[in-house]
C-alpha cells in the first residue's frame, strides 16, 4: 500500500488536461449513462468535479462524497464499485504517514472521446432515400454467388484487410507511417490518421500538420507504450485520440500566448510612440 502524500497523487495522474478528462468521461457517460443508476451518476460527477488539482485523481473520503452528494457512505462505495467494473474509475488505496489506511485515491481512467464517438455513429446512419427492391436485391445476390465463391470473397477480404502500408495515400505523413507500420496494415493506420486529422481540424492550430508531426508520432509512441503496460481498457483509436488531442491542446496554447505576446509588444510600441 503506498503512503499518502502529493508525489503519490501526482504520479497517477491519468490525462494531461483537464479537456482530455472531460472528453473521456463525456464518451463514457454517451455509451453507458442508461446503465447507471442516479446515485451512481451523482457520485461520478463529484469525482469529475474534484479530479481537477492533479488531472484525473480525486482523493475525498467516503463521507466527504457522501455529504455533498445527499446519499448515504454505503451506497457511495456501491457506487465507486459499479464505476470500477465500468472501467472509468481506478480505486488505489494509500497508507498514511503512520501507517493506518489512509484514503483511496479514485482516479479517472481514459475512455473513448465523446467527439470521435459522434463521428462513428454519423459515419454509420446513411439511410438510404429508396427502398430497395428484394427481388432484384435476391437475383443479384445469387449473381454475385455465381461469379465470386464464398472462399474467394474470403480471400479477398483478408487481403485488403493486410494490405500493405505502401498502399497508403500519399496525404498520410511518412514520419506517421513509419512509426505505426510495424504495429499495424495498411487499413488501421488509415484509420488512425483520420483520427489524427479529427483531432487537428477541431483544435484549429494556426501551424500546419507536418509541423506537429513530431508530436502525433510521439503520441502513437506513447499509446503504443501504454497498450503494452495493459493500461488501455478502451479502444486503441479512442486513446490514441485522447493522447493525439491532448498534445495539440498544448500546441494550441503555446500559439496563444506567442499571439498575446505580440498583441502586449504592439499595444506598449503604439503607447510609447504616442508619448
Amino acid at each position: 500500500m503506498e503512503k499518502l502524500n502529493y508525489e503519490t497523487i501526482q504520479r497517477y495522474q491519468s490525462f494531461q488536461t483537464k479537456e482530455e478528462m472531460d472528453q473521456s468521461v463525456r464518451g463514457f457517460l454517451y455509451k453507458h449513462k442508461a446503465e447507471l443508476s442516479d446515485g451512481t451518476l451523482s457520485v461520478l460527477s463529484h469525482i469529475w468535479k474534484y479530479s481537477v488539482k492533479v488531472v484525473g485523481v480525486s482523493f475525498a473520503k467516503y463521507d466527504y462524497i457522501a455529504e455533498h452528494v445527499k446519499l448515504s457512505r454505503r451506497t457511495v462505495i456501491r457506487a465507486v464499485k459499479k464505476l470500477e467494473e465500468s472501467r472509468i474509475i481506478k480505486k488505489i488505496p494509500t497508507a498514511r504517514l503512520n501507517g493506518k489506511q489512509g484514503v483511496n485515491l479514485l482516479v479517472i481512467q481514459a475512455y473513448e472521446p465523446i467527439d470521435s464517438m459522434k463521428i462513428d455513429m454519423s459515419s454509420h446512419t446513411v439511410t438510404p432515400t429508396v427502398t430497395p427492391n428484394k427481388t432484384k436485391n435476391k437475383q443479384s445476390s445469387l449473381c454475385e454467388k455465381e461469379l465470386k465463391p464464398n472462399n474467394e470473397m474470403t480471400t479477398l477480404e483478408s487481403s485488403f484487410h493486410n494490405l500493405d502500408p505502401s498502399y497508403l495515400p500519399d496525404s498520410i505523413s511518412p514520419e506517421f507511417v513509419q512509426a505505426a507500420k510495424p504495429f499495424f496494415p495498411a487499413i488501421e493506420i488509415y484509420k488512425l490518421w483520420n483520427r489524427v486529422l479529427i483531432a487537428y481540424n477541431k483544435i484549429n492550430l494556426l501551424k500546419c500538420l507536418d509541423d506537429v508531426i513530431e508530436c502525433i508520432v510521439q503520441a502513437f509512441k506513447q499509446t503504443v507504450f501504454a497498450k503494452k503496460m495493459g493500461k488501455i481498457h478502451t479502444s486503441f483509436e479512442g486513446y490514441f485520440y485522447t493522447v493525439v488531442y491532448a498534445k495539440l491542446i498544448v500546441e494550441k496554447r503555446r500559439e496563444n500566448k506567442h499571439l498575446l505576446y505580440d498583441f502586449l509588444n504592439a499595444k506598449f510600441s503604439d503607447s510609447n510612440a504616442d508619448s
